[in-house]
């Protein structure tokens, strides 16, 4: 038996992947997450106000995120808030352009360059030099704009506020923003499905995965070379405890059964040795993955479906999740645009509050981030942050063990026999060490 200690590069941030080898497979596994950044002891004692400055800050990847559930936490803590459609459609719109930029930078900068040093030469895929690097670079950042024109700038926006939002803009506005979520769109069938749209609905309609091509077609096909199709299962348990698409709403599946409701009491940490930074989350004193994978093998989506009746939530099942909920998200937001021409004369915000000072209650802000499901807690006595609680995806996917259960990722690494394979299986849940923010 021996112990191997691996740094990970191409992570947001810094972690650790402690293996313990027997017999040539990994006997058992620790993630590590070396540093913490305590943000949550930092918003103690402001004004409730200033959290929205401040949380966006927690990540520089999904800071947006980060602000839409600080503005429902607050909103829930005020009480009796009420948006416009307006600023509705406006918040969901830049959160899931956001979701839509990480998902293909992921993809690009973390998922194929893995295959490079499992020895494939894929100049397309190089980082820095390759064209389809450089373009999903490229496209990722146009969609970013969109958050821009609305929010003012990315990363770290603050322009949600509670009652609203504080932008104005004109229907030139959302004619842009409609152009450059096209362009993204024209990617994703162009590069990654390589075919028309036509061709790729007629297969998400029976859910024939094996007929995509592009990207998405070779990165399937490296996994059925390299033994990647059925690796990086974990526990089997999947939880969203946000409203992203239409479709999708708070549910978890047991590994024997969906269920659509998620009790947020249930959701609690849990002991364990001190190795990591992250904290142990549990819903029902169980650990469950979130994600990409879990929204849309919840919401049905008919490619994820049939893969994860196949291979069950494996290491390419992850993956391949994450890429194809990209198109559910240019849907959506694209309809989204739509709306946003009728409600444009709307208010953007009405101060739900005269005197902030007078502000005394507790909230609960959940949305869903690119990693998974993001909860917020805040409790504010006189205008006065007294308490704030952060749960990230990070913390749900890469926690460390608990007295009874190892974590999500150390449990989908146990068995492997390459060192680089268990850091592509720990990769496909997006390791972000700077969201746990304990």
């Amino acid at each position: 038996m021996r112990i191997e200690k691996r740094l990970l590069a191409r992570v947001e941030g810094t972690a650790q992947l402690e293996l313990v080898w027997e017999n040539g497979r990994i006997r058992d596994a620790r993630v590590r997450i070396l540093s913490s950044r305590g943000i949550e002891r930092v918003l103690e004692g402001r004004p409730f106000m200033d959290a929205l400055v401040i949380t966006p800050r927690v990540c520089g990847i999904c800071g947006h995120a980060h602000l839409m559930a600080c503005v429902k936490a607050l909103e829930d803590a005020i009480g009796h808030v009420r948006l416009s459609q307006k600023a509705k459609l406006v918040r969901d719109i830049t959160l899931m352009v956001e979701m839509i930029q990480n998902h293909i930078k992921w993809f690009y900068l973390f998922v194929m360059p893995d295959f490079i040093r499992l020895g494939e030469k894929l100049d397309e895929f190089e980082p820095f030099r390759g064209k389809r690097w450089k373009e999903a670079i490229s496209v990722a950042s146009e969609a970013v704009k969109v958050i821009a024109i609305f929010g003012g700038q990315w990363p770290h926006s603050s322009y949600a506020v509670p009652g609203g939002i504080t932008s104005n803009f004109t229907s030139a506005d959302v004619s842009k923003a409609l152009a450059l979520v096209s362009r993204v769109e024209g990617f994703f069938l162009e590069s990654l499905v390589g075919m028309p749209v036509e061709d790729f609905l007629s297969l998400r309609k029976h859910g024939s995965w094996e007929g995509l091509k592009g990207d998405v077609k070779l990165f399937i096909d490296l996994c059925f070379k390299y033994g990647l199709e059925r690796v990086g299962v974990s526990y089997g348990r999947l939880l969203t405890g946000g409203e992203v698409f239409p479709c999708i709403t708070p549910g978890h599946f047991t590994g024997e059964k969906k269920l659509c409701s998620l009790n947020i009491s249930k959701i609690k940490e849990a002991d364990g040795s001190p190795y990591s930074g992250a904290k142990r989350v549990r819903y029902n004193g169980m650990p469950y993955e979130t994600g990409p994978l879990a929204r849309q093998f919840l919401s049905g989506n008919p490619f994820v479906k049939r893969l994860h009746k196949m291979y069950g939530d494996s290491y390419m099942v992850r993956v391949l999740s994450r890429l194809l909920e990209v198109w559910e998200l240019i849907n959506t937001v694209k309809e989204k645009l739509m709306s946003l021409y009728s409600f444009i004369k709307e208010p953007s915000c009405q101060i739900p509050f005269q005197k902030p000072e007078r502000i005394t209650g507790e909230g609960v802000g959940i949305v869903e981030a690119a990693r998974g499901t993001l909860i917020h807690r805040v409790s504010i006595e006189k205008g006065i942050i007294t308490r704030y609680h952060i749960i990230t995806p990070s913390v749900w996917n890469l926690g460390p063990r608990c007295e009874k259960y190892l974590g999500v990722a150390e449990k989908a690494m146990i068995g492997l026999e390459n060192p680089i394979h268990a850091e592509m299986v720990l990769r496909s849940f997006d390791v972000c060490s700077v969201c746990t923010t304990h």
